[in-house]
């Protein structure tokens, strides 16, 4: 009986170190804001919203009064996509010790007289130690497409 006790608390032990082992990117963050464009003097302003729970991590981003909300399932699972712009496909994530990857695919016309490529979008999120900065860099590839989609890029938002 004594053995069977303590075995049990070591696996509630091991459970709850593991559970806390990695970096909670729960909260809403805020990206500084930025011109529409470079005649416009109306500034845009993104925010990003993240839950996390043990089986996903729900981003809600709202930018110039447009909302999309994706949901990353745990571990290798794939969950549902739709891109800001609308075009539907599949996600995943990795969560690691100090960081998050979030991946989309979708499926997209580049030349509207031309087939499907495939882009596929890799968000690798760094939260700052003091928790108040998430940094996330962007890289879009196309496997398919034979020249580059576009450049990685690096969006800083700060925690509200």
């Amino acid at each position: 009986m004594r053995f069977s006790i303590l075995c049990l608390l070591c696996v509630t032990a091991y459970a709850t170190v593991c559970a806390t082992d990695s970096t909670d990117f729960s909260g809403t963050y805020t990206l500084a804001p930025r011109k529409e464009s470079a005649k416009s003097q109306k500034q845009i302003v993104k925010t990003l919203t993240v839950v996390q729970t043990d089986s996903s991590i729900e981003v809600r981003e709202v930018e110039a009064g447009r909302t999309n909300t994706n949901r990353y399932p745990l571990g290798d699972q794939q969950g549902s996509y739709v891109s800001p712009g609308g075009l539907e496909g599949t996600c995943k994530r990795k969560l690691g010790k100090k960081s998050l990857i979030l991946e989309s695919f979708v499926n997209a016309r580049l030349d509207p007289k031309g087939p499907p490529v495939q882009i596929h979008t890799k968000q690798k999120w760094d939260l700052s130690a003091d928790m108040k900065t998430l940094r996330i860099r962007v890289a879009v590839d196309s496997p398919q497409s034979p020249i580059d989609v576009v450049e990685p890029w690096t969006h800083i938002y700060s925690r509200n």
